[in-house]
């Protein structure tokens, strides 16, 4: 039995021991790229495809740069991390097209699909939330005292991973609107019972167990994740988790929710505001920014004084 999940793990940049600033980790399938690499008809077009083949998802690129760029006027460097459960030999194409978006990254994560079948774990390959939970939990591992804000999509359910992690990783009081998700940290039968709901086989538990085991008693905390609704699943499907959780249509609702958190400036909002402007499918899956800015701040995305401050 191996001792761990199998992943693929490159972090380019190591963040100094006590960091307690923002980092940001990101999904990359019907997050940022639009091509579903997980997918097996996605990996039947590896070979003929090359990064300039991959589609970004309007607003997603300009949102990306803001966050790295920071909303001061100084560029802040912002650390910003890709998980993915896409297998490494993508990393090149990846990186190629992140370059090709002026996108940086500080380090991706991916499924190690040779090392789970080696594993003799076929089924692992389709199976998200244990996946994600232990690569969310290694990097917390070197990052233990950041504020994280995670960005995924309804597609591979991300949102059930996302607060399971996150309740590993924080200890706020019990909420009514959170009670079945969120609240205090789970014993390790009530953590394992989560598991087992969410479908991730007995081994992978075992390593979330072991991961959540070495967490420091001191550490940062899950303020956000953001669902990007590919399927176009009903926003109010995602308030069992709470406040935590914010289901976003597209780059540009995401930008303004960013924004209303004052963690992206006015320039990367109107930068995802043309780039889907310019999208007639993204217009017509998502709406029209004026569209989108209306459906924002009636979900409380964005306060109606940072909306008309942007001109909307």
């Amino acid at each position: 039995m191996a001792d761990r999940y199998p992943l693929a793990v490159e972090d380019q940049r190591i963040l100094p021991e006590g960091y307690d600033g923002n980092v940001f980790v990101w999904d990359i399938d019907k997050t940022y790229l639009s091509t579903r690499f997980s997918s097996m008809r996605g990996m039947a077009r590896i070979p003929i495809e090359f990064a300039v083949d991959k589609h970004a998802i309007p607003g997603m690129p300009e949102v990306l740069r803001g966050l790295r760029r920071g909303p001061g006027p100084d560029f802040a460097c912002a650390p910003l991390y890709f998980v993915s459960a896409s297998p490494p030999l993508l990393r090149k194409v990846v990186e190629n097209k992140m370059l090709l978006d002026g996108v940086e990254h500080d380090g991706i994560t991916f499924k190690d699909w040779l090392g789970t079948l080696r594993q003799l774990r076929p089924g692992r390959l389709r199976e998200q939330v244990g996946f994600k939970v232990n690569a969310l939990l290694d990097g917390r591992l070197r990052r233990p005292r950041a504020r994280e804000y995670l960005f995924g999509d309804d597609v591979e359910r991300d949102a059930e991973a996302f607060s399971i992690y996150a309740r590993l990783v924080n200890d706020d009081p019990p909420s009514r609107a959170i009670a079945r998700y969120g609240g205090r940290r789970p014993a390790p039968d009530e953590l394992e019972s989560s598991l087992q709901a969410a479908g991730v086989k007995p081994d992978d538990r075992r390593f979330v167990h072991d991961l959540a085991g070495r967490l420091p008693a001191e550490r940062g905390r899950v303020e956000r994740f953001f669902i990007h609704l590919e399927l176009g699943s009903p926003p109010d499907s995602f308030d069992r988790y709470g406040e935590l959780a914010v289901p976003v249509k597209g780059g540009f609702q995401l930008a303004l929710a960013l924004h209303d958190l004052g963690l992206l400036d006015k320039d990367a909002v109107t930068g995802a505001a043309e780039a889907v402007e310019a999208s007639a499918k993204a217009r017509s899956k998502y709406g029209a920014p004026p569209e989108q800015a209306a459906d924002a701040l009636r979900r409380g995305l964005i306060s109606q004084d940072r909306l008309v401050a942007l001109g909307y």
